[in-house]
Parts: C-alpha cells; structure tokens; sequence
C-alpha cells in the first residue's frame, strides 16, 4: 500500500501527540510502547537509551514533579513517504511554576519512524536544544 505525504504525516503528527502527552503525564510505559522494540531515544545532556525497557527507565528518571507542557510544531517529513519516514519539528518547553506558565526550553526533534501495528513507532528520536 502506497503512504501519500499528507497520510504520513498526519501519522507522524499522531504519533508525536501521543509522545508528548504521555511525557508530559509521566506515563513512562506509553511513551516506551510508542517505540520499536529496538528504538533509540537520545536526549541532549541526559542520555542515549536503546530499546524499550531502556526508554522507560530512562524517562522514569526525569518524571514530571510539576505541571510541564511541551509544545511541539512546525513538523515536516524530510525524506519520502514510504513505510519509513524521517521528520524535523520545534520544540518549546513549558513548565508551571508559582508565577503561571514560563518556558524553560527551546529545541528540536529529529525522528525515524517506521509504520507498525496499523500506526507509526519511533525507530529513532533525537532530543536537541537551543542555548
């Protein structure tokens, strides 16, 4: 079955809803299952974890202990549709503090998704930020 643009990356925008809803509630065992079973997240300046038991633990350390919200956009494919497909997005960081909402981090992703389980997973996730 042919992947128009429009179907992946509606997919892709899917899949990165899901990432950052689960992240931003905690639920370390969603977010894990939104990867290959041999997914990479890397994460700038806390780590690289390599399959699904290594993403939860790694992101069971960083645990939300406040409200946070990420807020990603401005996402395009960078390669072709097809049952693999790469794609860039912004990233802004915001976390809750007494004051109201502040952002804390700027950044970006660099993903690898493949198509699986009738849905897209990330086969690899790259975690930059922006002084």
């Amino acid at each position: 079955m042919t992947v128009t643009a429009e179907a992946a990356l509606a997919g892709v925008q899917n899949a990165i809803a899901a990432y950052t809803h689960a992240l931003d509630a905690g639920r370390t065992e969603v977010l894990a299952e939104l990867f290959t079973e041999d997914g990479v997240a890397e994460i700038a300046g806390q780590g690289v974890f390599e399959g699904r038991e290594a993403i939860r633990k790694g992101y069971a350390a960083f645990a939300p202990q406040a409200p946070q919200l990420h807020l990603v956009g401005n996402t395009v494919l960078t390669s072709p549709p097809g049952d693999e497909v790469t794609a860039a997005s912004s990233l802004v960081f915001f976390i809750r503090g007494e004051a109201g909402w502040a952002p804390l981090l700027v950044g970006a992703y660099e993903d690898t998704l493949v198509r699986e389980d009738g849905g897209w997973k990330f086969r690899k996730r790259i975690t930059t930020f922006q002084p």
